[in-house]
């Protein structure tokens, strides 16, 4: 075993960065190597995708180096990583007693290692050597590759979905769902059946049942300062997102508003290891169908679900690869 330089190692860790990029993951990976070339550890971003804040590059390579080398003690060890550690960071790099750390680039909001404040030179028991500047430019140039392209998909959505989380928003929802249902489905099924339907699916309770206890997760569409639409979710556990509503109200249809929606939720299936997005589309809803198959959804089966009250759903399911 052969102790390399510290541009060997931070090669290492911007490729952990390049893999958290492509998963839509902030840029930033983290190596812990012993003094006799040994790599403890190893860690990226992950912190979209578990959606839990502990979840850094350095924290994750602190973690695993501790099980590699059987204690919490990491001493004699030395941690390279893209980006200045930020307070929680650097704490957990103090406490494990890292000897030395080597960063890239500086983190100018949330930076502990100078830039906002220098934790390791603050009167802790441990304080570690430290070193920058180590591969400085790829580390800035990958991060703001990075920020960039989130600019501009961003700028590339007329809408923003907003996550339903207040009483006033499931108000927002219901009253969205009582127009456009009565408005869509005349002609698909029964004035009765939808009554009966948006009563036992869509009403206020009924919405606040499902994100409270069911695991769905319900969002307004917005644009500008108007509620156009609305959409909800559920996270399967074959590992695929169950789109389970999507509608947008007449005056807004045909402008791509839809497409946008998949677009987020591709994403959202990328950020959280989802592998499909399926629905159910009832089979006389021609319209919707044509909807999906344009945005490159596929028929993988049908069923015919009883929903009480002497009614059911006769269905399509449709899915979407991602």
């Amino acid at each position: 075993m052969q102790l390399m330089s510290d541009e060997f190692y931070m090669a290492m860790a911007l490729e952990l960065a390049r893999e958290a990029a492509a998963e839509g993951e902030t840029p930033v990976g983290a190596v812990v190597v012993r003094k006799d070339g040994l790599i403890a550890g190893k860690g990226r971003n992950r912190r979209e995708k578990n959606r839990n804040a502990l979840c850094h590059a350095e924290i994750e390579a602190v973690n695993e180096a501790c099980k590699t080398l059987g204690g919490w003690r990491l001493s004699g060890c030395t941690m390279y990583v893209t980006l200045e550690p930020c307070p929680m960071c650097a704490g957990a790099i103090i406490n494990s007693r890292i000897d030395r750390v080597v960063y890239a680039a500086h983190d100018s909001k949330a930076g502990s290692a100078g830039s906002v404040v220098n934790l390791f030179g603050l009167g802790y028991n441990h304080k570690p050597q430290l070193e920058t500047g180590v591969m400085h430019a790829e580390s800035e140039a990958l991060l703001k590759e990075f920020f960039e392209t989130l600019r501009r998909k961003r700028k590339m959505f007329r809408t923003k979905l907003v996550e339903v989380k207040t009483a006033e928003q499931v108000k927002s929802v219901a009253a969205l769902a009582d127009e456009i249902w009565h408005e869509w489905f005349p002609g698909i099924i029964s004035a009765e059946q939808i009554d009966y339907m948006v009563e036992k699916f869509q009403s206020e309770k009924a919405v606040t049942e499902q994100f409270e206890k069911g695991g769905y997760r319900y969002y307004l569409i917005l644009k500008g300062s108007t509620y156009i639409g609305y959409t909800a979710i559920r996270g399967d556990s074959d590992g695929r997102l169950f789109l389970s509503k999507i509608y947008i109200k007449k005056e807004y249809r045909g402008n791509g508003y839809a497409r946008e929606v998949f677009e987020f939720m591709k994403e959202y299936c990328r950020e959280n290891g989802f592998k499909a997005i399926w629905l159910t589309v009832n089979k006389h809803n021609d319209h919707a169908s044509a909807v999906y198959e344009k945005c490159g959804f596929r028929i993988v089966g049908e069923d015919v679900t009883d929903i009480g009250n002497g009614y059911v759903m006769d269905d399509y399911f449709f899915q979407l690869d991602v």
